[in-house]
């Protein structure tokens, strides 16, 4: 099959466009799906570190970084803080 994609469908016959059409709106909904499940999961972990650090819980995910506050990074810069 060369071409563009209309024209690979024009070449089936109508018997196997049909399934072909499904599938790929299968595969496109459950796509869409992953997306909502994975921004689901980020909100959820940005909550939790939120509500962690404001009850003075230090987050154990490896995935998050805290940003230290202005005057820790200028301690650092000084050589203090370490």
């Amino acid at each position: 099959m060369t071409g563009g994609v209309q024209a690979d469908l024009r070449r089936l016959p109508w018997w196997a466009t049909v399934p072909v059409v499904l599938l790929a709106l299968a595969v496109l909904g459950l796509r869409a799906a992953g997306l909502v499940v994975a921004l689901i999961v980020t909100l959820a972990e940005r909550v939790d570190v939120a509500v962690g650090i404001a009850a003075g819980i230090s987050p154990l995910g490896a995935s998050t970084v805290l940003i230290p506050d202005l005057t820790d990074l200028s301690a650092a810069f000084r050589g203090g803080a370490r």
